[in-house]
Order: structure tokens, then sequence, then C-alpha cells
């Protein structure tokens, strides 16, 4: 049985969720299933996005949203998975929380610019923290785009739609 301040907090959260997470019918792929992909892509039209946040329920929710609305979507919960993952997975666009544990979004974002760089990377992030990791990759050679968070799913899917990917 929930106390009230549990059923506040439960309510105040389920708020921030879009009622469209909910509306999933493919799930997202987990990391064992995505590198069966290996390279061969399940619809060639679908842009691949490899989704990385260290809370899984944003990961996976994300995944599903774009995996509903026309893209071929992974998640991975830690930087280090994804770079596991990219070389299977070979994403057209991977998009990465900015704060983790171990290896930040950024650092990911600058390791995938060298060992995938055909891979947009896009960055999202809650925390106000984020914006002096920016300016020391910008001061690097690496620009990133930041998305806020949470972001509506019709205007990350805008946006994702938005990139130009390079034609294979």
């Amino acid at each position: 049985m929930q106390t009230t301040e549990e059923a506040r907090f439960a309510e105040s959260y389920a708020v921030m969720l879009p009622p469209i997470l909910f509306a999933a019918d493919t799930p997202p792929a987990p990391l064992s299933d995505a590198s069966k992909h290996a390279g061969t892509r399940n619809d060639p039209g679908r842009p691949r996005v490899l989704v990385v946040d260290d809370e899984p329920l944003i990961a996976t929710t994300v995944a599903a949203i774009l995996n509903d609305n026309g893209f071929e979507a992974a998640h991975a919960f830690s930087a280090e998975d994804a770079l596991t993952l990219v070389h299977d997975f070979c994403p057209d666009i991977v998009l990465s929380d900015v704060l983790m544990p171990r290896i930040s979004g950024i650092e990911l974002g600058v390791r995938l610019h060298q060992e995938l760089p055909a891979a947009h990377v896009i960055l999202f992030s809650g925390q106000a923290a984020t914006t002096e990791l920016l300016r020391k990759a910008r001061r690097d050679g690496f620009e990133f785009e930041l998305l806020p968070k949470p972001i509506h799913p019709e205007e990350l899917i805008a946006r994702l739609r938005g990139v130009k990917l390079p034609r294979t």
C-alpha cells in the first residue's frame, strides 16, 4: 500500500511522462538482442538510433517511442555498453544523456567521433552542470547539439528526422 507521499511522487512523476510512452507496439531491442542486427538493417529506410541513458526507464521508453515512429532504435544503460554496441548496431544517430557514471555523454561523443565518424551524436540533459562540459568539448574541437530533458516525444522525433544522414 502506498503512502500519501509515495502516491504524490508517483503522480508527479507520471505527469512528466507523456501518455504516448506506453503505446509502443514494438519494445526496444535490449542490448543482447541489438547485437543480432550486426550491421544488417531490418528496414534500410529507417534511421538507426542508439539511446544511451543511465536511467533505464528513460532509455527504454525513448527507444520504444522511436521504434513506434519510424526509427530502428536500441538502448544502452551506460557509455561503456554503448561503445560495445555501436560496432554491431551501426547507428546513424546516438542520442545520449550527458551526465552518466564513469564516462559522460560528451566523452562518449568524442570517442564515437573517432571510432564511428558517420554517426551523428545528439546529447540531452536536464542538468545545468553540462554547460562547462560542453564548453570544454568545444575548446577541444567537438560540437554537439544539446536537447533539454525532459523533451516531448513529438519534438524529439522532429529533431531526429531533421538530422542530415549520409547516403549509404
